[in-house]
């Protein structure tokens, strides 16, 4: 506190107050005779700003030297030593400057002395709601770093799931293309480069424009062409004013994909999936054909899609009827914040 930018003006505005406590209360008198107004503002002035540079220099200097002890303990102790001193300084001045009455004796030295003494207790005791003002904020920002490195090891943690289970997926399918079609399957080995550098490039990242997502999910629905061809039937309706929003990286690809899965689609019964944007919101709905059983059915995509959105504060909507499976995301603006986690 006594390095405060201010340091030259608290000390004034400490004499000022002392001053007039003194002659309008008439309190903590630092001698036994009067002295003249005049003398006795300079005077306390003068030692207003001694207790605060000696408590400056005691922060400054000596603290360091005591690693081991509380820098509180070390600023009291050294400060009420050093206030003897100043007692003993002021008193042997005084003496000289205003004559006898004012000089150095037992009733002087013990009227400066807790005069000086409670002001020094006084700066002490803000110093040490200072200090701790401090350390509670160091310790909030301490907080928030830590929430935030939590947060980003929680959204690695989600998107790493993502991996693996893309990968694979298409592995087998590029297995099979490989036998059938060696144009088609370097078609696809190069949609899927492109696909799973876009889901390594943004592993870590919470939002990305929806514009970069419908371009990624272009070139998935270009490998369930090659695939399935005709058999799968895709249409967009996507506003123009919403595509710069944001979305959290792949979960229109998931949720094409969790379609693909849990639903059979031949020539004669295609399988129809819409995306449609607007205002706040996306929906990606398709018509239910479903598997009887499904194979290998592990739930990940929606749960994904669903921590994702809870990891950004926001949820997901799912409707299921009529024969028509739809989920709804929301569409978060740029400029929101995410940082604030649950």
């Amino acid at each position: 506190m006594f390095g405060h930018r201010y340091k030259f003006l608290f000390p004034g505005l400490l004499g000022l107050y002392s001053f007039f406590n003194i002659l309008i209360l008439d309190g903590d008198r630092l001698f036994q005779a009067s002295l003249p107004e005049s003398q006795l503002f300079v005077l306390i002035i003068i030692l207003s700003y001694g207790i605060w540079m000696i408590n400056w220099a005691i922060e400054l200097l000596l603290i360091k030297n005591f690693p081991k002890t509380h820098p509180l303990v070390v600023q009291f102790i050294a400060s009420a030593a050093a206030m003897a001193m100043l007692a003993q300084l002021s008193m042997g001045l005084s003496g000289v400057l205003f004559g006898g009455p004012f000089g150095l004796s037992s009733k002087n030295f013990l009227l400066t002395f807790g005069f000086l003494s409670r002001l020094n207790l006084f700066l002490n005791c803000l110093n040490a709601i200072y200090f701790f003002s401090q350390k509670l904020n160091e310790k909030q920002l301490e907080t928030e770093k830590l929430k935030l490195l939590g947060a980003e090891a929680k959204l690695e943690s989600i998107n790493s799931q993502l991996n693996p289970h893309f990968f694979f997926n298409n592995l087998s399918a590029l297995s099979v293309l490989i036998h059938q079609n060696v144009d088609q399957a370097d078609q696809y080995l190069q949609k899927l480069s492109l696909i799973y550098r876009y889901i390594l490039n943004n592993k870590i990242n919470e939002l990305v424009s929806l514009e970069e997502e419908l371009s990624f999910l272009q070139n998935y629905l270009d490998l369930l062409q090659i695939r399935f061809q005709d058999s799968l039937s895709f249409s967009m309706s996507i506003d123009q004013a919403v595509r710069t929003k944001m979305i959290p990286p792949a979960v229109l690809q998931i949720l094409v994909e969790n379609v693909v899965k849990h639903n059979f689609f031949t020539l004669k019964n295609p399988l129809q999936i819409q995306i449609q944007a607007a205002q706040n919101t996306l929906s990606v709905k398709n018509n239910i054909q479903p598997k009887k059983p499904i194979e290998g059915s592990t739930g990940i995509g929606l749960q994904n899609i669903s921590d994702r959105y809870k990891f950004l504060n926001q949820s997901i909507i799912i409707h299921s009827q009529g024969g028509v499976f739809e989920v709804v995301l929301p569409l978060i603006d740029g400029h929101e914040t995410t940082v604030s986690r649950g």
